[in-house]
């Protein structure tokens, strides 16, 4: 009677874990990307946007939809919260010589004392962006770092205009554009016989992703935006490329 007992409740443990295990996803699934348009946070119409950052659970900030390159960053306040990029920023990193990020990630830490700073439970992002015509725009995030569940995990800023009317990037002439590729893999090659690049490096991987947006159609500058490469950079290859 004790073994049938053990048996019965085997099969009822077993019958609890393909339970749960069989139960549908979707009962737990949520968006992970938050929308934010460009009148909201930005210009005479905004209003300060709150940006949670959870414990283990990063927040990345998208420009690219918009098609603009981040130039300036500063949090008020950074003993809480890491800010990294997608590219490098001026101001920032050394060897930066042309900003080329169009994504932000926040990062909370354990809070670390600054001498000076007031405790505070939620500090200002502020972030300068550049347009591909050359203007500036700034957005204010206030970000407070929170215990509770994620929420989401992007927060994407879209243009203000129906997806309907947002003007497609032309198409280039198929000759010019193959022509261009292939300027800019010879200077590829150049770069790498003379230790510039390594096919290895990061900066390669991306070069590529920009290879594959260009000959897909679109512009040079949102090809780059894309793919966070400089377009000092691609007008440099296509130099080594025609020597």
């Amino acid at each position: 009677m004790k073994k049938l007992n053990l048996v019965a409740a085997f099969h009822l443990g077993v019958a609890a874990f393909l339970a749960v295990c069989l139960v549908p996803v979707k009962t737990y699934a949520q968006s992970t990307v938050r929308t934010i348009k460009q009148s909201q946070v930005s210009g005479s119409t905004a209003k300060l946007q709150k940006i949670k950052v959870w414990n283990g659970s990063g927040v990345s900030i998208s420009f690219y939809e918009v098609l603009e390159m981040v130039k300036r960053v500063w949090i008020d306040d950074p003993s809480q919260v890491l800010i990294d990029t997608d590219g490098c920023l001026e101001g920032i990193d050394q060897n930066c010589q042309n900003s080329s990020a169009g994504l932000l990630h926040l990062r909370r830490i354990k809070k670390v004392p600054v001498p000076g700073l007031p405790q505070t439970s939620a500090t200002l992002l502020t972030v300068i962006t550049q347009t591909a015509s050359g203007s500036r725009k700034v957005y204010h995030f206030q970000v407070t770092p929170s215990n509770s569940r994620p929420e989401y995990s992007q927060v994407s800023i879209i243009s203000d205009k129906p997806s309907s009317l947002v003007t497609r990037p032309r198409l280039s002439p198929l000759v010019q554009t193959i022509n261009t590729i292939k300027q800019i893999r010879v200077g590829m090659r150049v770069a790498i016989s003379n230790g510039l690049l390594s096919s290895s490096d990061e900066l390669h991987n991306r070069i590529e992703q920009f290879l594959t947006h260009f000959q897909a159609g679109e512009q040079m500058p949102t090809a780059a935006l894309q793919a966070g490469v400089s377009l000092k950079l691609v007008n440099k290859l296509i130099e080594l490329g025609q020597i």
